[in-house]
């Protein structure tokens, strides 16, 4: 009997058109396939849709491997099989099975062995089969089955179009200017571009992925807009096309375009050649560490690249496949260990982590935590209010005919264990709050079943029964920030939580309207909005378009609801809970955030209402997020800034993340934040914890001058090891300055703040002078640069 899904999930948890779930006879079956599949002990056989995935996607059956982390972070709506290692090669043995259908504990986020996996089932997508009863009916505990084709595989997806042009590729187009997207590459497809083209490069923008294929073989990974190669081509993918290309298009892996079909095989050699790039680029990152003088321990650089030598040469010295394909890959990953060795961490910077609670006993949070401050992590932003619920027993939720609780944490406050246990690693914690925005639930609900006319209207919905989803954010159901309930109720949760907890800070997200263009999209037009903004100004907004007189003036009344409220939320904070901070996410570009969504996060900035900021950067290169950064240095200032990168969520390779966050810091940014710990996986951790944040940091906003003092410290040092980038007269000179700078913030009166503010001047001036190394200088130059930043910060708080 053969069952057919209608998609396949790539091996990073990117969804792709293909056949993926059928039913064989024998192991041998599954085995002459090539792709990933898991065969049952009566030889039932199910494709392996995806292999620690960033998210499980509807009709995907999902092998999670201890690489993934300590769980699989998967909902309840599925199903999953509990494997532990034989000691036959492929073979494991089935510890439990749970599904959705079945009266049992964990149909999802069961633990990881460590010497095991994890077999997971999403609920189908339409018209596919049902992989959850792949599980049910097919594995029983104490049973074996077989997983085939996980290291040496092949797999195939459809390409969306080969050289497009907007003639070929109508999803390449931008409808509204009637031109190409670049690349002529739209939304979540995959492109081939080759030298029939005529194009010198792919021209595609930063939100992609691409590889280079030349001879057959994949040459190089990563960026966009990459040079089409002479008789090969590049394989550009958007979204989870690209995620897609990033996991299965390694280096030296065959790749083959048939018609609209492209085919990856990876073998051995593909692991050989990925692993001899992991090698030669550790080596050079070393060579340019030891060049620029970064304070790096290459002891321990030089054991993990001795150790991938050894099991490079056992790779190509092994007689079987597998063990070649098993070695080369432990060879490349010790090599990435040893590259992420190389990169210099800061004294002090902000680390920080976004989390969605799923765990409910105080020892779930605490091993969460655990892996959080092991990864050197030191603010932890909390989802505290989100979908509509609190993640805590609300008194104000309560009284306002809300549910008190989240439901998944009745009769527990995750929130208090949260907070203490953060505080006992000595790490910050900020309740992460929905604003406005109250979910995707249908008709809003709870807060707008409950409050109907608390609901935000989008034009083209006036007139309707009942709250509406936008139209330009599909699903999402918004307040009107306008409306005085709306504020009044919003505004006491977030005081009940400064009062009530002993958080560090409130996080404010969602801190806008609906994304409001196109003409049509736009919000909110609820009663109150319309006549409240007609007794002010004489016209209902409702009649206006963009060329009326006061339609202008109707984008600044919207604009003044979100920030006004900022204005109020700041106000109680000082007085209810003066110590915390308030932070905010806000989009990168402001003058994007401001025309879209009438989010003026600069006038807060001005009017000094936000102690931080995390600005959101999408980009998937380095070179778009440091870019990013530039443009919000530029407008706050000294205000501390902490980009927001999007690796965990992308599934993006460790070497990227690091890579965005070496960008954000060259950018001058105070420390970089991941969104978001629940698809950080074991292995991009295990960078973090190799990489920049080996060390455990203060944050900046909690003490500027204890910060600057124990990065004063760390310059000292630095310069001091540092004999071959500067000459010792200008290395006494400048370690006088600081030195003279860190024994006055030891006492720190507005005074000798200043004092210590122009030593800092004056070692910033013999260093740009000194001609010392290029690269020692600017990673110097940049962090005394942002020591000034602090200290004036310090000052003005005074």
């Amino acid at each position: 009997m053969i069952r057919r899904k209608t998609t396949w999930a790539a091996i990073a948890g990117a969804v792709i058109a293909s056949s993926a779930y059928v039913l064989v006879q024998s192991t041998a079956a599954a085995a002459e396939a090539g792709t990933p599949q898991a065969t049952a002990a009566d030889g039932a056989a199910a494709m392996i849709d995806a292999i620690n995935p960033s998210s499980r996607a509807a009709g995907v059956l999902a092998l999670y491997t201890p690489e993934f982390g300590a769980e699989t972070r998967t909902n309840a709506f599925g199903g999953e099989a509990v494997l532990r290692a034989t000691a036959d090669r492929g073979v494991y043995e089935v510890v439990s099975v749970c599904t959705v259908f079945d009266r049992c504990p964990a149909p999802g986020n069961n633990p990881i062995p460590a010497d095991g996996a994890v077999l997971s089932a999403s609920p189908p997508a339409a018209g596919g089969g049902d992989d959850r009863r792949f599980l049910r009916d097919h594995l029983r505990a104490g049973q074996q089955v077989r997983l085939d084709n996980l290291l040496i595989r092949t797999v195939s997806s459809a390409v969306d179009a080969v050289d497009p042009t907007a003639g070929t590729n109508p999803p390449g187009v931008d409808q509204t200017k009637g031109v190409c997207f670049p690349g002529c590459r739209g939304a979540e497809q995959l492109i081939a571009y080759t030298t029939a083209s005529g194009r010198p490069s792919t021209q595609t923008n930063d939100y992609g992925y691409e590889v280079v294929v030349t001879d057959g073989r994949v040459s190089a990974r990563g960026g966009n807009n990459r040079a089409i190669p002479a008789g090969g081509m590049v394989l550009s993918g958007h979204g989870s096309r690209g995620s897609w290309l990033e996991t299965n298009a390694v280096i030296g892996a065959a790749v083959t375009l048939t018609g609209d079909t492209v085919t990856v095989a990876i073998d051995a050699q593909a692991y050989l050649s990925e692993a001899d790039a992991q090698l030669a680029s550790a080596r050079t990152a070393l060579a340019q560490a030891r060049e620029s003088c970064a304070a790096i321990d290459a002891a321990a650089v030089e054991q993990a690249l001795d150790r991938a030598g050894q099991l490079r040469s056992q790779a190509a010295a092994a007689q079987q496949p597998q063990d070649a394909a098993e070695l080369a890959r432990s060879a490349g990953h010790q090599a990435a260990i040893a590259a992420y060795r190389t990169r210099p961490a800061r004294a002090a910077e902000g680390r920080g982590l976004w989390v969605r609670p799923t765990e409910t006993t105080p020892a779930q949070i605490s091993a969460a935590l655990d892996r959080i401050a092991d990864a050197g992590v030191n603010i932890v932003f909390l989802e505290t209010v989100w979908n509509g619920y609190t993640i805590y027993p609300s008194a104000v939720a309560a009284a306002d005919g809300l549910p008190a609780q989240k439901p998944e944490f009745a009769g527990f406050d995750p929130l208090r264990i949260w907070v203490q246990q953060a505080h006992q690693r000595g790490i910050e914690l900020h309740a992460w709050v929905h604003t406005f925005y109250v979910g995707i639930a249908a008709g809003g609900a709870p807060v707008l079943s409950a409050h109907p006319d608390w609901a935000a209207v989008e034009r083209e919905d006036v007139g309707k029964t009942g709250p509406q989803p936008s139209r330009m954010e599909p699903g999402y159901y918004w307040m009107d920030p306008a409306i005085p309930a709306v504020r009044d109720h919003v505004k006491a949760v977030f005081s009940e939580i400064l009062t009530g907890y002993a958080v560090d800070g409130l996080h404010l997200d969602y801190i806008r309207y609906p994304v409001s263009q196109p003409f049509g999209a736009d919000f909110s037009y609820s009663d109150y909005s319309r006549q409240r903004f007609a007794a002010e100004h004489g016209t209902d907004p409702y009649t206006l378009d963009p060329q009326s007189p006061l339609w202008e003036t109707w984008n600044r009344w919207r604009e003044a609801r979100i920030t006004s409220f900022v204005a109020d939320v700041r106000e109680m904070q000082q007085q209810v809970a003066p110590a915390a901070k308030l932070s905010a996410a806000v989009f990168a570009d402001p003058t994007d955030g401001l025309n879209k969504k009438f989010q003026n996060w600069g006038a807060w900035v001005d009017a000094g209402r936000l102690d931080f900021l995390t600005g959101m950067s999408f980009g998937t290169s380095a070179d778009s997020v440091g870019a990013d950064t530039a443009v919000m240095r530029h407008r706050v200032g000294d205000v501390p800034l902490y980009t927001a990168t999007y690796g965990p969520l992308r599934g993006s390779t460790p070497d990227l993340m690091l890579d965005q966050m070496s960008a954000v810091v060259d950018a001058d940014s105070d420390g970089a934040a991941l969104f978001a710990y629940n698809q950080l996986s074991a292995l991009q951790a295990e960078a973090l914890r190799e990489g920049q944040q080996r060390n455990h940091v203060p944050v900046p906003h909690a003490d500027y001058p204890a910060a600057a003092r124990a990065g004063l410290a760390d310059a000292a040092a630095s310069i001091g090891s540092a004999r071959a980038c500067i000459s010792l007269a200008d290395a006494a000179a400048i370690t006088t300055r600081l030195s003279a700078a860190r024994l006055l913030l030891d006492q720190p009166a507005d005074a000798r703040l200043d004092a210590a503010a122009r030593l800092l001047d004056q070692a910033v001036e013999r260093l740009t002078a000194a001609g010392a190394e290029p690269g020692f200088t600017e990673r110097l130059r940049r962090d005394l640069t942002m020591y000034q930043r602090w200290l004036r910060l310090a000052h003005h708080a005074r």
